[in-house]
């Protein structure tokens, strides 16, 4: 199964089994790395492995503390995740849908936890989770976790959540580690970083994406297409693997015409309905953004003389047509103008404002 970990991550799994045998577990790790290459399975598993009561150097799957950490039901185990505002002080911070999530996240470790209008980690998660952590448990075995997924975004906004996180960084309880999970370390504060120690974890191989695929039956033919285009990431081959590759391919097509066109009420259009799906469906959103930045890395690999990957669809004529007629275009720049927009997004920012602003400079660059 790709979810073992000990395979599809060695080398990650191996510098974790070590520092497990170690007398010198850290206070605070940083599991940094590409979309989609497992980090928050990584973290999770290492959490578990540390616990184990066999202390054979290996999850046992069998006793009590694994069997807990299995359905992510372990008290020595703290998930923290962004979070929606709440409308009333005396909310809940804590939505139904987070429950939801966490019995889908025990199932898949590959699977990605992303609440509708969660664009923070919220200050009173961090106030929770100390009040939390400093209560004295009376059957107090095993070492305690706190794995933050999207670490990134506890320095969303004024970064209250993590200035207050740095505090119990700087002076960690005892028998606590706390491990922070990031696709994008850089916006993470240094103070923060410089406390962690680093675990570069490398993307998913094209073998490991492929039989992912094949066990959750999809087709050889599409499993070999969607490994050509996901680059590793397993979030990207899921989105790709639930519709038919024939209605991708048409989304591609339409997203792309629409982004490439001057005509102003498909602008309108398009940054109306974005801006809502944001706001309902966050991992929908980034599915349709990165749509557009698969066909721009198929049009800039075929600028370079490489295959696209696209060469048995529809599109490979029309990324060929692209080029002819664009020679000057800066694609990189036109991707590196989606990605901020994702940026800007968890920033919970303006979205129309910033879509708009995305497709007029789309066409700055692809007319220079």
């Amino acid at each position: 199964m790709i979810t073992d970990f000990s395979k599809t991550q060695a080398q990650t799994w191996e510098k974790l089994s070590t520092i497990s045998k170690s007398d010198k577990i850290g206070s605070a790790y940083l599991f940094n790395g590409p979309a989609g290459c497992g980090k928050e399975g990584l973290a999770l598993k290492f959490a578990q492995l540390i616990n184990c009561k066999s202390h054979s150097g290996n999850i046992c799957y069998e006793c009590d503390s694994c069997l807990k950490f299995d359905s992510l039901q372990h008290e020595k185990l703290n998930i923290i995740v962004p979070l929606p505002t709440p409308k009333t002080p005396s909310t809940d911070i804590i939505p139904k849908e987070y429950f939801d999530a966490l019995d889908i996240k025990a199932r898949d470790p590959f699977y990605k936890i992303a609440l509708p209008k969660a664009t923070r980690i919220l200050i009173q998660s961090i106030r929770d989770l100390k009040k939390k952590l400093y209560f004295k448990h009376e059957k107090d075995s095993g070492r305690s976790f706190i794995i933050i997924f999207n670490s990134e975004l506890l320095c969303a906004g004024q970064g209250e959540s993590g200035n207050s996180l740095l505090k119990l960084l700087e002076e960690p309880p005892n028998n606590t580690t706390f491990i922070l999970v990031t696709d994008h370390k850089k916006m993470l504060f240094e103070t923060i970083t410089s406390r962690c120690q680093n675990i570069d974890i490398p993307s998913l191989s094209d073998d490991n994406i492929y039989k992912w695929l094949i066990e959750n039956e999809i087709t050889p033919n599409d499993a070999e297409f969607i490994v050509s285009i996901c680059r590793g990431n397993i979030h990207q081959a899921r989105a790709l693997s639930l519709e038919p590759i024939d209605e991708v391919i048409n989304t591609m097509e339409k997203l792309t015409t629409t982004i490439m066109s001057k005509d102003s009420q498909k602008w309108r259009n398009f940054s109306s309905y974005y801006s809502r799906l944001f706001n309902t469906d966050q991992l929908d959103f980034n599915y349709h953004l990165n749509l557009i930045v698969i066909w721009l890395r198929g049009a800039n690999r075929l600028k370079q003389g490489l295959n696209s990957g696209f060469e048995k669809t529809s599109l490979h004529k029309r990324m060929m047509s692209f080029n002819v007629k664009f020679p000057g275009a800066n694609i990189y720049q036109v991707i590196l103008c989606i990605e901020e927009v994702k940026k800007q997004a968890r920033q919970n920012l303006y979205m129309p404002l910033i879509l708009l602003n995305m497709l007029l400079d789309i066409q700055k660059f692809v007319n220079d």
